[in-house]
């Protein structure tokens, strides 16, 4: 994989990081056709055998049955119901080294420092901090829908890459375990402080809210949470836009998505990889970036496939390579094993193709038996397995979700992570504080005119909210 090198960039380095780096996606595509899996040891702790994982995920939850709800995942806001977006949107890259950052493997060189774009007012203005989704950078398509309604609508942004993001996870995690919320909550919540001490001196702040999609918004509530202790940002409000309700139920649903609609084996990867091929080369030859957003998968499955099962797997797909991602830092960090001998690290220029075609095999229930758990039960006295999966729940924060009138969350009714009890919960929780729109299956109306004015009024005080 190394003709990668000659690209610009850092991005082009980064062999795990496959869906965001064209040239790592493209040459992936060629490595799956060429042939089997070769076999490399597998060094999991004994211990880690003992712990049970996840339970199925309730629910209908394969997202075979909504035909609609799959499309709308796939192909997004179409561009007819698309809000207004300004013309121009000013945009900086600021990169920050964590004083707490833990000592960066060799292999992870370029993502020493936490990356984030912020988008400055001429005049003094709301600071408004998008967070993004699961395994995802703080500049994708998605974030630059959100970006351009806030920054249209008055405010300061500052968009933040997922703490489960490889950049994030390197670059300014305590643990380099991602995927608890409260402990990525306070890794997110202390790099927003290192970030907004090295902003322009020029930007006045008159407040500050926190939103994000996807896993995102779980994590901008659980921001807000920590901050209602500490009071080091005051944080007026915070959006969940198509938050989960229980992590590990969610990701259980897109693992069975994957199992019923992917299959098992290389085989099925392989055939379906050679179907977006052509798809993948387009997108990357069209782009002008060497970064891809998380959309570059959907992208191609847009184009290049036709049936509800082939949705199916192109969505599972790509949440499978942004586990990939997280998992081969979680091995790494932790030193459990499994598919990195902590004795002898992979060092800059290594082929990581063999890691690739191992874990792209691995669900998220061996994640959290093989790296997860065993490393937060170290870690956590007194914890168990049941009590992780239990603290990776939004009821963790469900008192203030229900009793502070500024949080406010936007889901859909045929959302893909969600089953019926858990939009259920959601809307007992919050009341009136939240928007449930019938039609959008997972991010699928992010940027529609109804999505980002519902939204701007929330973050503005505008929601009606029951007394």
């Amino acid at each position: 994989m190394n003709s990668c090198d000659s690209s610009s960039g850092r991005e082009s380095r980064i062999q795990i990081n496959l869906v965001r780096s064209a040239c790592a996606a493209l040459l992936l595509a060629a490595a799956f056709a060429r042939g089997a899996e070769p076999a490399l040891p597998v060094n999991a702790p004994a211990a880690a055998a003992q712990i049970i994982a996840p339970p199925p995920a309730p629910g209908p939850a394969t997202g075979l049955a909504d035909s609609a709800a799959l499309r709308a995942t796939v192909f997004g806001t179409p561009p007819k119901d698309l809000a207004p977006m300004p013309a121009r949107v000013p945009l900086i890259e600021i990169n920050i080294a964590m004083p707490w950052a833990r000592p960066v493997p060799n292999v992870f060189w370029f993502d020493r420092k936490l990356r984030v774009w912020f988008s400055a007012q001429d005049k003094p203005a709301p600071l408004a901090i998008v967070i993004s989704g699961t395994g995802s950078d703080g500049n994708t398509s998605k974030i630059s829908a959100l970006r351009g309604a806030l920054y249209g609508a008055g405010y300061h942004v500052l968009t933040m890459p997922s703490p489960t993001f490889p950049g994030f996870i390197v670059s300014s995690s305590s643990t380099g375990v991602a995927g608890d919320l409260m402990q990525d909550g306070h890794d997110l919540y202390a790099a927003m402080q290192q970030v907004i001490m090295h902003l322009p001196r020029k930007v006045r702040i008159t407040e500050i809210d926190v939103l994000g999609y996807s896993l995102g918004g779980a994590n901008a509530a659980i921001v807000k949470s920590i901050d209602a202790t500490e009071d080091k940002l005051k944080i007026h409000r915070a959006v969940m836009i198509d938050p989960p309700v229980s992590l590990f139920a969610s990701v259980g649903r897109l693992d069975k998505l994957f199992t019923i609609s992917v299959g098992s084996g290389d085989d099925a990867i392989e055939a379906l990889y050679r179907r977006l091929y052509a798809e993948l080369a387009n997108l990357y030859r069209a782009s002008d970036r060497v970064q891809i957003d998380e959309n570059f998968i959907l992208g191609a499955a847009a184009t290049a496939l036709k049936t509800d099962q082939e949705f199916s797997a192109a969505i599972a797909l790509s949440f499978r390579i942004d586990l990939v991602n997280m998992f081969f830092a979680g091995d790494l960090y932790a030193g459990t094993g499994v598919v990195v001998d902590p004795s002898h690290p992979p060092q800059v220029g290594d082929s990581l193709e063999n890691t690739q075609r191992i874990l792209r095999n691995k669900p998220f229930a061996e994640y959290f038996t093989k790296v997860f758990a065993p490393y937060y039960l170290q870690h956590r006295p007194g914890a168990t397995a049941a009590s992780l999966i239990a603290d990776n729940r939004l009821d963790i924060i469900g008192a203030a979700l229900h009793g502070n009138a500024d949080y406010f969350s936007q889901s859909n009714s045929d959302d893909l992570i969600l089953n019926g009890r858990e939009l259920k919960w959601l809307r007992d929780t919050l009341g009136s504080r939240i928007a449930v729109y019938d039609h959008g299956g997972h991010l699928g109306n992010v940027g529609s005119r109804r999505q980002v004015s519902d939204m701007l009024d929330m973050l503005a005080g505008r929601w009606p909210v029951a007394k």
